[in-house]
């Protein structure tokens, strides 16, 4: 996916391998992340006239300054207002469809412009440069300003919450993953928080969702403007991994105010209430994650952060700062995933925290849905094409509703969505589930 260059250091590339193998993680988690400098400094900005420094060093005076800035800020005001209307789109596109490359890899997302969504128009007006630009993109160290607060607020005494990072464009899926709650374990709806860019966004899906006599908690995450705004010089490519690391800011924001947190895309329908699995894996577990596909090391070596679960404790608390402090220094590909992949998971061993990597039995996608399994979790993953995907997903989600006698549903058709949908990876993979289960028969 996106390559990052390697720039404001806060945990080495390496380091948190190394630092693991001997134990030494204490000084991982006291370093501190550098921040982007804003184009201007202002120094002690009064209503009085205090000089501001400029890019090129002159000074200005405060009315001048204002001059100047409301030039700047018309320009992009317009185009950052309609692209975080969708912008969220670009984490759900990042891990939604993975068809399998010849080396047995899973593949991910195509660009955010080929599924649909509309967001190559969003990275235009946000400013992103189409030609490479060599600007880093990174969120601000920390948590999600008011996620927490917002989540007390909404919360009865049960800390545990689900969070999902939505917007217009992908509501379809999310309203799927919502039928699905509603039909297997209804009682989770009240448990879920939907993330969205803005109040528009906001209005549209709490009016869509009242259409079906229930409401469902929504929050605007006001400080996705300033982080968009602050980055607006990056590539695209930098823009959709900074949002897709925004779900670790987020898990840990609630994990550290005690929260069991539950982070899942868009595009997953919950097959069976999954709250026993939840109890099990975090019973002796501190971080749950999905996997594309694969069974035993094979799904190890393809964690993905489509459904990732943790519960609040020292050691979860750790891992995820160091998780989303690594965001400033990571400069291989694929975002969060890509990190973890390459600096955690060869390592769990030897890590305080217990992490469990769960496979296709649990849960599945386009690649490894079965109608007789009995996953829990399936996810859009091995559908780049939207259309396509959405239709694989509303016939999951039809097999989990009650059935109606008077409208029976029909069998999974595969290969009616062959032509967005990686039905190659699928024979591939249900090969190498075929052989597995050969290899370890009778042991």
């Amino acid at each position: 996916m996106e390559g990052r260059r390697t720039e404001h250091a806060c945990v080495r590339n390496g380091a948190l391998s190394e630092a693991m193998s001997r134990g030494e993680r204490a000084s991982l988690l006291g370093v501190n992340a550098d921040e982007d400098g804003a184009a201007v400094t202002v120094n002690g900005a009064r209503e009085d006239g205090v000089d501001a420094v400029e890019d090129d060093g002159t000074y200005a005076s405060t009315s001048r300054r204002q001059k100047m800035w409301r030039a700047r800020i018309i320009g992009v005001t317009v185009g950052v207002c309609v692209a975080l209307v969708g912008v969220f789109a670009v984490t759900g596109a990042r891990g939604a469809g993975a068809g399998l490359t010849l080396g047995g890899g899973a593949a991910r997302s195509p660009s955010v412009g080929e599924d649909g969504a509309g967001q190559a128009v969003t990275m235009s007006a946000l400013g992103a440069s189409r030609d490479g630009s060599s600007m880093r993109a990174i969120n601000a160290p920390g948590h999600i300003p008011g996620l927490a607060e917002h989540v007390d607020d909404v919360s009865s005494a049960t800390k545990f919450r689900m969070l999902t990072f939505c917007n217009k464009a992908y509501w379809m899926f999310a309203r799927n993953l919502l039928e699905s709650m509603k039909a297997v374990s209804p009682s989770l709806v009240d448990f879920w928080t939907i993330i969205v860019a803005d109040e528009e966004t906001k209005k549209y899906i709490d009016d869509e969702i009242r259409l079906g006599g229930i409401s469902v908690d929504i929050f605007v995450d006001e400080d996705l403007k300033t982080q968009v705004l602050k980055n607006r010089g990056a590539s695209k490519d930098a823009l959709k991994s900074m949002l897709s690391w925004r779900r670790v800011h987020a898990m840990q924001s609630l994990i550290d105010s005690d929260y069991t947190t539950m982070f899942l895309e868009p595009d997953v329908v919950i097959q069976k209430n999954p709250l026993q699995i939840i109890h099990d894996q975090l019973s002796k577990n501190d971080v749950v994650l999905s996997s594309d596909y694969g069974l035993g090391k094979t799904a190890r070596e393809h964690a993905s952060t489509k459904i990732v679960i943790a519960k609040p404790s020292i050691q979860a608390k750790k891992l995820f700062n160091v998780w989303q402090r690594a965001e400033a220094s990571y400069g291989g590909d694929g975002a969060e995933i890509g990190f973890f992949n390459s600096e955690v998971a060869p390592h769990l061993e030897s890590l305080t925290a217990n992490v469990k990597i769960l496979d296709q039995t649990v849960v599945g996608n386009f690649l490894s849905h079965h109608a007789k399994a009995s996953q829990s979790f399936v996810t859009g993953t091995g559908c780049d094409d939207i259309n396509y995907k959405i239709n694989f997903m509303t016939q999951v989600l039809r097999h989990v509703q009650p059935t109606d006698p008077n409208n029976p549903v029909s069998e999974f058709d595969y290969e009616g969505v062959k032509q967005g949908c990686d039905l190659a990876g699928r024979a591939k993979v249900f090969k190498l589930s075929n052989e597995y289960a050969k290899k370890f028969a009778g042991h």
